[in-house]
């Protein structure tokens, strides 16, 4: 079965269920989308392959406050500033099986895979994406442990601009202590001297900045 008609299939397996969870389809983004009060959830398929095609699932969320402040600093091209996450993980990642992808040869590998999906969201998926909403769930993750890489984000570099933008809208009594850490850090990842700059005016201008 190639990807586009394992895409097809996939897609008509798992609406119903997430439809009911109030999440959307949108075809063009190869993702299902649930609007929050402060940004969107999503559940975002990637296929992959030629004779047989390997699925591969990511869920994450965004915070339009965050993205909306951090997608200014960010290397990101325009048109897809409005759909960044802000975390995102695979369910491989999530689960602690790295590299894990669905194989999908035939129709009973599309029904399995679905309920595969689905068993996970219910038992871990919606419960992380609820709970990473929030700014304070936000700051935790993001600076709970500021020496470490963040397991929900692809871009460490990235997760350098939002964690102190988070921080500073948590009002995080060591806002300057993190902006310290996180300058060492993209040093350290090798950012190239646009970020570095970049991330000097983020915070500086996050010095000025009041949050609510």
């Amino acid at each position: 079965m190639c990807p586009k008609q394992a895409e097809a299939y996939t897609f008509v397996a798992l609406e119903p269920y997430l439809r009911e969870q109030a999440f959307v389809l949108m075809p063009e983004l190869k993702q299902f989308r649930k609007t929050t009060d402060v940004g969107f959830q999503n559940l975002i398929l990637s296929f992959s392959g030629r004779n047989e095609t390997f699925l591969e699932v990511n869920i994450g969320v965004r915070h339009h406050a965050v993205e909306e402040l951090a997608q200014q600093f960010l290397d990101n091209l325009p048109e897809f500033r409005k759909e960044a996450n802000t975390l995102v993980v695979s369910i491989g990642k999530l689960s602690d099986t790295k590299y894990f992808r669905y194989k999908i040869s035939c129709q009973d590998d599309i029904h399995n895979s679905a309920q595969q999906i689905m068993d996970f969201m219910n038992e871990r998926g919606f419960r992380f994406l609820n709970e990473s909403c929030s700014l304070a769930s936000l700051n935790k993750i993001f600076n709970d442990k500021p020496h470490l890489p963040v397991k929900y984000l692809y871009n460490q570099i990235h997760r350098c601009f939002k964690a102190i933008i988070v921080a500073r809208m948590c009002h995080h009594p060591q806002f300057m202590d993190l902006v310290e850490c996180y300058f060492g850090t993209l040093q350290k990842l090798g950012a190239p001297e646009r970020s570095l700059m970049e991330y000097d005016r983020l915070a500086n201008y996050l010095l000025h900045y009041c949050p609510n």
